[in-house]
């Protein structure tokens, strides 16, 4: 975690182990798909989902966390992140589907 504005981070847990985990756990909400809070323009230059996380802390104050550190399970992130999945009903007929015999 050696990056510019680690110590302004540090500042606002308790540990550098805080730190660390509130830092993974949104770093693997942006890879889930949860969008940034950053504009475009202020997003770090690199696709590492840890330096948009840590950028994201720095500089916003729009991704919140609980007192204890935490933020929503991976589930919760799923359930919030993926499509509603719709059957379809099959319109094709299977060849073997001929009861001819």
């Amino acid at each position: 975690m050696a990056q510019e504005g680690y110590d302004k981070l540090l500042a606002l847990t308790d540990s550098r182990y805080r730190l660390s985990i509130i830092v993974a756990k949104r770093a693997a909400q942006l890879k889930f798909g949860v969008p940034s809070v950053l504009d475009p323009e202020d997003q770090p230059k690199n696709e590492n989902t840890v330096s948009l996380a840590m950028k994201e802390l720095t500089i916003s104050d729009q991704v919140r966390w609980g007192d204890d550190g935490t933020l929503p399970s991976l589930d919760e992130v799923r359930r919030t992140v993926e499509p509603v999945r719709v059957e379809t009903p099959q319109t094709f007929s299977s060849p073997f589907d001929d009861d001819e015999d």
